[in-house]
Formats: structure tokens, sequence, C-alpha cells
């Protein structure tokens, strides 16, 4: 007899699964005695959340985005125009990459349309700076240039940058380079823009300008703004007073000579001069509006074009009182931005100085600095004799004429563009601070006037009231 035996496993029991818990209904224990019953287990009660405390984070709630609908089906006449607006663009960034690519035959090259039209909205120089600064950090982290502009066309498709950026694949495409094909994009992108982007030569540069590009376009619409915000209260009063004047002309001096005509009087003599010259201002205050909005129209579409119109509006600009220093040291920075960013990335003198011209956004500067540029190629003048115009500030001709090296002269533009920059905004807190006030004086100046004119006949009224009624 063996005393080897064999040891059986058997799971251990746990809390929840007692002793016993195997048994079934009119079975034994097996030892001849019924079995335990389960010993119930005494249920807790929930302790309540407390209010204020966020919970786990499978208990928040969550809200999934909407999924994306699906494209509808266009009906015909819809697909028709797309495919028309399609072969348009087809087309038209063909005639754009024979222009700036050239061709080798005698194919004449096809003129740029003066105007383009486009179906959205237009965009805020906020929103267009917003893409270029986008654009840079898509390039900055590896994205491929056409790429990077074709998620821009499509984020933006509603507006009229995003229809310039899906000519600029369209151009990407055609083999044109992307400094190439932006800056043939005149009607969406600003000429600082264009002029930075031709002017970089390697990708860190072309980074490095497109963010310079935005903050420019930012600190320029933020000028625009802050004029029209110091503008629109004495214009709304001007535009009411406007059409005060029409309306006591055509209406209430009538009704002054009607109550004359009532009583069996003549008119008084002056109030007769009032009536007329009443009835002349109507003329000339409508027709003031209708030459000042034909004049807009006119200006946005092709006269501004002109280049002796540009020059002399743009001249005006910069002598003009309160407003020509602001005027002037924006156009200033720009000027010292462009031109710093052109001479850094290696950029020949006279060609660094054109560019700059192009891109302030002057032409009255341009024509200066292209006749200093043709000087400067015959050896007559240097190039710090740029600075020696009145359209340009005093401490711009004097730091520039104390520098000979290169990496002073850019670094010292850096300096000036950023001194100019404050200053164009702190005179245009000034400009603001002295213009209400000034355009509401003269406002009310001229409410006072006419009113005073209106009121007369109806004083003359009396007298001539109590004279025919004794």
């Amino acid at each position: 007899m063996s005393d080897t035996f064999t040891l059986i496993d058997e799971e251990p029991s746990t809390a929840s699964e007692p002793a016993g818990a195997t048994w079934a209904p009119g079975q034994g224990s097996g030892f001849g005695t019924p079995a335990s019953k389960p010993t119930p287990v005494a249920k807790t009660k929930r302790r309540p959340k407390a209010k204020g405390k966020r919970g786990a984070a499978d208990e928040l709630p969550y809200v999934p985005l909407p999924e994306p609908e699906a494209a509808k089906r266009l009906s015909k006449a819809k697909q028709k125009k797309a495919e028309k607006s399609r072969l348009s663009k087809e087309r038209t960034a063909d005639a754009a990459a024979m222009r700036i690519n050239g061709v080798d035959d005698d194919t004449p090259l096809p003129k740029k349309p003066l105007i383009v039209m486009f179906e959205g909205k237009r965009a805020r120089p906020d929103e267009v700076a917003e893409s270029l600064a986008d654009l840079a950090s898509m390039l900055e982290n590896g994205e491929s240039e056409h790429r990077s502009v074709s998620a821009l066309a499509e984020q933006y498709a509603d507006y009229d940058i995003g229809e310039a950026y899906e000519r600029v694949v369209m151009l990407l495409d055609r083999g044109v380079t992307l400094s190439e094909a932006m800056a043939d994009q005149t009607d969406a992108f600003p000429a600082v823009v264009r002029e930075l982007i031709r002017a970089a030569n390697m990708p860190k540069d072309l980074h490095r300008n497109l963010r310079q590009a935005a903050t420019i376009i930012i600190e320029t619409g933020n000028i625009k703004s802050q004029i029209k915000s110091a503008l629109f209260k004495p214009g709304f009063m001007l535009v009411f007073l406007m059409i005060f004047v029409v309306a006591a002309v055509q209406f209430l001096l009538p009704m002054t000579t009607s109550m004359f005509e009532g009583i069996g009087a003549e008119p008084p003599q002056t109030t007769l001069v009032i009536l007329a010259v009443g009835e002349v201002l109507k003329w000339v205050l409508g027709g003031a509006v209708v030459v000042i909005m034909l004049f807009t129209l006119m200006w946005k579409t092709f006269l501004k074009r002109n280049e002796k119109l540009a020059l002399k509006a743009d001249l005006f600009a910069m002598n003009a009182p309160l407003m020509g220093e602001v005027m002037r040291m924006s156009v200033a920075a720009r000027f010292c931005d462009v031109l710093s960013a052109c001479l850094s990335v290696g950029m020949s003198e006279l060609e660094a100085l054109e560019t700059a011209s192009r891109a302030c956004g002057n032409k009255a500067l341009q024509a200066w600095v292209d006749e200093h540029t043709g000087r400067q190629r015959y050896g007559i003048v240097g190039f710090a004799d740029v600075a020696k115009t009145e359209l340009l500030p005093w401490n711009f001709r004097n730091r520039i004429e104390t520098t000979s090296s290169l990496t002073r002269r850019v670094e010292i533009l850096r300096e000036l563009a950023t001194t100019f920059h404050t200053k164009a905004q702190e005179r245009l807190n000034r400009f603001a601070d002295r213009i209400g006030p000034i355009t509401e004086g003269v406002v009310v100046i001229a409410i006072v006037v006419v009113v005073i004119l209106i009121v007369m006949p109806v004083l003359t009224f009396i007298p001539t009231l109590i004279e025919t009624v004794g």
C-alpha cells in the first residue's frame, strides 16, 4: 500500500461567493445535514455627489461634432454653370502662366484684365494677414507649397482671398513659382506682400517675409480703421445736416410763404432772399452728393490706375494738415521694413531701393526713389542720398548717412521701422483727439446757421400779421 496521494487544487472562495453557493434546492450538503442559507449582503446607499465638483472623465457629457452633410447633387443648369466657371479659370490660369513664364515662339502674351470679378465676400486686412501667417506656419512645418496653398484656398473659399489662393494653386500646377504666382494676384494681395514674397531667395527668408508682411498689413489696417472711427461721428452729423437742410428748403420754407399769402401780405425781402438761397443750396448739395459718388466709383475702377493722379493724391495725403504726419510715418515705416528685408537677403542696393519703393504704397516716394536710383546707376549719388527728400522723416536722413556697414545698416533700418510705427500710432491718436472736436464744432455752427435762416422768415411773419390785422 502506497502512502502517495494526489492533491486537488480548489479555487478559493471569495467574499462575493460564500461556501454552499452551488447548492441546489432539494439537495443536502453531502454530509447528511441541510446546507445553510447564504448570508444576505447588506446594501449600502450611494453617497450623493457633491454639487460643483466634476465627475470622472467617462461621466462628463460628450457632444460629438456633427457629421458633414453629403454634397447635394447639382442640377443640370448648375453643373453647366460650374463647368463654365472651371473652364474660365483654366483659361485665365493658362494666360497668366504664359505671361509669367513667357513663350518661346512669337505668340503674343495675353494682357492681364483690369478688373477681376469674384463671387464672395471681401476679406478684411486681418483675415489676409492671418492667411499669410498660416501659410508661413505650414511651410515651416515641412508642408509642401501646393498642399499649403490648397488648404488655404479651401479654408477661405467664401472670400476673394480664397479665390486668389485657388488661382495660385492652378499656377503652381503650370510650373510657376510660389513667389511669382502670389505676386500676380494684384487684386487680393497688397503691394507690400507681393514685393516681400518676391524678394525672398531662400525658404527661411520666405517664411520671415510672410510673417513680416502679415504684421505690416495688420498695422496698416489698424491705422485705417482708427481713421474711419474718428471720422464716423462728424461724417454722420454732416449727413444729418444735409438731410435737414434739404427737408427744410423743400417743406418748411414753402410753408412760410403760404402763411404770408394766407393773410394777403407780401413776404419781406429777407424772406425772399432766404428762399432763393435755400433753393440754390438744395441743388448744390444734391449735385455735390452725385459728384462725390461718381468720383468715388471712377476712382475705384480706373482713375487710381492713372500714374499722374495717383502721384498727386499721395503727395497731397503726405502734406495734408493733421493727417500728413500720420501718412508720412506710416509710409516711412513700410519703406524701412521692406528695405531692411531686401538688404538682409543679399539683394543689391538698387534692387532693394526699387522693391521698397514699390512696396511702400506711395507713388510720390516711389517716383523719388526711381529718380535717385537712376542717378545712382551712373555714380552721381550714393545710397545714403535717397534720404535727401522731405517725404522721409529727418531722423531717417540723420541715421542712414552715418552707416557704411551692410549689417549695421540693416539693424538701423529695422530700428527705424519700429520707431516710425510707434510715431505713426502716436500721431494717429493725436489726430483722433483733435479731429473729433474740430469737425463737431464746424457741424454745430453750420446747424445753428441753418436753423437761424429757417426761423427768420417765421419771426418776420408775426409783425406782418399784427400790422395786417391792425
